[in-house]
C-alpha cells in the first residue's frame, strides 16, 4: 500500500540535508540562515535516522553533534546554529540572536545521550562536554529549585510571547539529563534529571480553572505552558504536551496530556496547532505578540506559531501516542495528515515541505525545504514501527 505521506521524499531530503559532513541543515534554502546547521533541527532530524533505521540520517547525528561539540563556547554554551561556508572558510557560530537559544542545549544531551546509547558515538568524546553543559544550566538555574528560567525568544518558538519557567525547556532538560547521565554513566546527571521531573510534576497542573475553557467544564486538559511571578501561560503547547508524554519524565501527566489534546482537537477532527488558543488582535497578549519579531511579522492568526499546525510536532505526537499504548489514535493522526496533503493536492497547492500549515485554510506556508518537516512527517508514518526504548531515559 502506498503511504499517504511522501516519506520517501522525505527521507531523502534528510539525506540531502546530511551530506557533507557537517551535520545536517535546517532546508536546502539558505534563508533566514536556514543553510546552516540548527542544532535543535538537525538533532530531530538525527533522531528520525536512528529511529528508522537510515544510516546516512544517522550519520549526520553523529556529525552535528560533532559540529556543535567543536564549537561549544567556553562556559558550555551549545550553539544555536553554525554555518560552514561552502568554500571552506571559517565557521559562523551563533548562540541566539535577541535572546539565548536554551534549548540548543537541552536537545544536545538528548542528542549525545541517543547517539551514545547507539553506537554512533564514543562515550569518552562527549563525557566532559556533556558534564559542562549540564553545569551551565545548574548555573542558569541559579536557585537550586530545578527549573530553568527562559527568557522571551529562547526556544524553538523564538517569535512567540511566552518566557518564565517554560514546560517545554523543563521537559527537554529532564529527558536529556537522563538519557545522557545513563549512556554516559554520571549517575549526579541522572539524578538531577529526575530532580526535574519531580518538580515539573509539582508545578505544571495546578488545580485551578483553566482560562480558556469555553463551556460549563472549566477542568485544566493540558499542563501550563509557562509560568513566572505573578502570571501563568496557559495556552495548550503541543510541543511541551507530547515530549512531556515521550519522555515520561513527570508521569502521569504525560498521559493526562494526551487526553487533553485529544478532547480539544483530534476527536474534532482537529490538526492540533502550535500554540492553541490563537492570539488575535484585542486579546491581552497581541500588542506583545505582534511587537516581537526577527524576519518580519509573521504571527497573524492562525500562522505560524500562533495557531500554525507543524508537522514537526505532529510526528513527536505520533511518538507519543504510541508510547503510552494509543497507536489507532497515531494511525488516525497520520491518516488525517495525509488526507490533508491529498486535499492541498486536489486544489492544485503545491507541497514542499514546508514549515507548518495554516490553521484554518491549511495552505502550506513558511520556508520551504525544511528538516523539520520532513523529520515530522517521517515519524508520522513510522511510529508504530520504531523502538521507542532508544529514546527512552
Amino acid at each position: 500500500m502506498t503511504s499517504p505521506l511522501p516519506v520517501a521524499e522525505g527521507a531523502a531530503l534528510l539525506r540531502s540535508l546530511a551530506a557533507g559532513g557537517h551535520g545536517i541543515r535546517a532546508s536546502r534554502l539558505a534563508v533566514h540562515n536556514y543553510g546552516a546547521v540548527f542544532a535543535r533541527d538537525a538533532i530531530m532530524a538525527g533522531l528520525a535516522g536512528v529511529l528508522t533505521g537510515d544510516a546516512e540520517v544517522a550519520a549526520g547525528l553523529s556529525d552535528t553533534l560533532a559540529l556543535l561539540r567543536a564549537h561549544l563556547g567556553a562556559q558550555g554554551q551549545v550553539p544555536s546554529n553554525v554555518l560552514v561556508p561552502a568554500d571552506g572558510g571559517s565557521a559562523r557560530v551563533s548562540f541566539g540572536t535577541l535572546a539565548p537559544r536554551l534549548d540548543s542545549a537541552t536537545w544536545f544531551l538528548v542528542g549525545v545521550g541517543v547517539a551514545v546509547r547507539t553506537g554512533l558515538v564514543d562515550a569518552a568524546a562527549y563525557r566532559e562536554p556533556v558534564a559542562r553543559v549540564a553545569a551551565l544550566l545548574d548555573a542558569i538555574e541559579y536557585n537550586g529549585r530545578h527549573l530553568l528560567y527562559v527568557p522571551a525568544g529562547g526556544n524553538w518558538a523564538d517569535e512567540y510571547p511566552y518566557d518564565g519557567y517554560i514546560l517545554y525547556d523543563q521537559v527537554l532538560r529532564a529527558w536529556g539529563l537522563r538519557l545522557a547521565g545513563a549512556a554516559l554513566a554520571l549517575p549526579a546527571l541522572t539524578a538531577k534529571g529526575e530532580a526535574v521531573g519531580g518538580a515539573i510534576a509539582a508545578h505544571y497542573w495546578p488545580d485551578t480553572p483553566w482560562r480558556h475553557a469555553a463551556g460549563a467544564d472549566r477542568r485544566r486538559p493540558v499542563p501550563l505552558a509557562a509560568f513566572a511571578p505573578g502570571r501563568a501561560d496557559e495556552h495548550a503547547d503541543l510541543a511541551a504536551c507530547a515530549l512531556l508524554a515521550l519522555a515520561d519524565v513527570a508521569p502521569p501527566l504525560g498521559a493526562r496530556a494526551l487526553d487533553g489534546l485529544q478532547a480539544l482537537f483530534l476527536d474534532a477532527g482537529r490538526l492540533p496547532p502550535a500554540f492553541a488558543p490563537v492570539i488575535a488582535p484585542g486579546d491581552p497578549e497581541w500588542p506583545a505578540l505582534a511587537g516581537y519579531h526577527l524576519h518580519g511579522f509573521r504571527n497573524r492568526p492562525h500562522e505560524y506559531h500562533n495557531g500554525g499546525i507543524w508537522p514537526v510536532w505532529l510526528g513527536w505526537l505520533a511518538l507519543a501516542l504510541v508510547r503510552h499504548g494509543r497507536a489507532a489514535e497515531a494511525a488516525r493522526l497520520r491518516d488525517a495528515v495525509g488526507a490533508h496533503l491529498a486535499a492541498l493536492a486536489a486544489r492544485g497547492i503545491a507541497f514542499d515541505f514546508e514549515e507548518y500549515f495554516h490553521g484554518e485554510d491549511g495552505r502550506p506556508l513558511g520556508t520551504p525545504g525544511m528538516a523539520y518537516t520532513a523529520t515530522g512527517l517521517l515519524f508520522l508514518e513510522r511510529a508504530a514501527a520504531v523502538d521507542l526504548t532508544l529514546v527512552r531515559p
